[in-house]
C-alpha cells in the first residue's frame, strides 16, 4: 500500500478544466446548470481518477468545501446534513478514483445542497 499523496491535478497539462473559468467549479449549489457544466468538464477529463484520488482526503478533512472536484460537489460546511453530505462526497470520490463509477454513472447524492 502506497503512502504517497496523489499529485494535485492542477499541475497536469492534460486536465480538462485548464481553460475553463474557475467560477464554474465554485457554483451556488442550487444552480443546476453550472453544476452540470462542471460535471460535464470533469466527466471528459483524462486525469479524472487522479483528481478524485487527490480530492478525497481533502474533502474528508474539510479542506475542500463548496467546490466541484472530479465531478463531485464538496458540500458547504453549514446545515445539519453536512456530515452526511461530506461522507457521501468522499465515498463518491473514492469510487471514481477506483474506476468503479464514472461521473455520468453517479446517483448524484452529493449534488443536493446541504
Amino acid at each position: 500500500m502506497s503512502t504517497e499523496t496523489p499529485l494535485d491535478p492542477a499541475f497536469s497539462a492534460d486536465r480538462a478544466c485548464k481553460n475553463v473559468p474557475v467560477n464554474v467549479f465554485f457554483p451556488d449549489p442550487t444552480d443546476r446548470a453550472t453544476l452540470d457544466r462542471a460535471r460535464t468538464v470533469c466527466g471528459s477529463c483524462p486525469v479524472l481518477r487522479q483528481c478524485a484520488s487527490w480530492a478525497g482526503p481533502l474533502v474528508a478533512d474539510r479542506r475542500i468545501t463548496e467546490a466541484v472536484v472530479a465531478g463531485v460537489l464538496a458540500p458547504r460546511r453549514l446545515g445539519k446534513r453536512y456530515a452526511a453530505a461530506r461522507k457521501a462526497a468522499v465515498e463518491e470520490l473514492a469510487a471514481i478514483a477506483a474506476g468503479d463509477v464514472s461521473v455520468s454513472d453517479r446517483g448524484g447524492a452529493a449534488w443536493t445542497a446541504a
